[in-house]
């Protein structure tokens, strides 16, 4: 058993971690999967501003189509599509996006932060 799908199966806390891990986002997924959580892959390696990410989360996290692609569209959408099951994000690419817009990704984090706590089913890796 990896150390991932240790951690899900031993009820990973919602929150935003920090996860150094060389792990391929293909394992991630698979982990997750054989754990019972759903999984989101927000992968900015070639993003580089706060439209780029907003064009990302509408596609990975499967956004309806009326989303504003603003930060407070970002917050109520996320808060829109909880299920209650848990949700793990594999933010793979963020020091790209740091590089390019650390506006962009202070922000996201603080969202996804937010969003944590209202749902109680986001578990974010960065």
């Amino acid at each position: 058993m990896t150390e991932l799908r240790t951690l899900l199966t031993k009820g990973l806390r919602p929150g935003v971690y920090r996860w150094p891990s060389d792990a391929r986002p293909d394992q991630v997924r698979r982990d997750a999967a054989e754990a019972g959580w759903d999984f989101v892959l927000l992968d900015t390696s070639e993003i580089h501003d706060k439209t780029g990410f907003l064009d990302l989360c509408a596609t990975a996290f499967d956004l309806p189509r009326w989303f504003g692609r603003n930060w407070d569209a970002l917050a109520d959408s996320l808060g829109d599509r909880s299920t209650g099951e848990p949700e793990l994000v594999l933010w793979a690419g963020l020091h790209h996006l740091l590089e390019h817009d650390r506006d962009t990704v202070d922000v996201a984090l603080q969202i996804f932060s937010e969003d944590v706590t209202a749902s109680g089913q986001l578990r974010v890796l960065v």
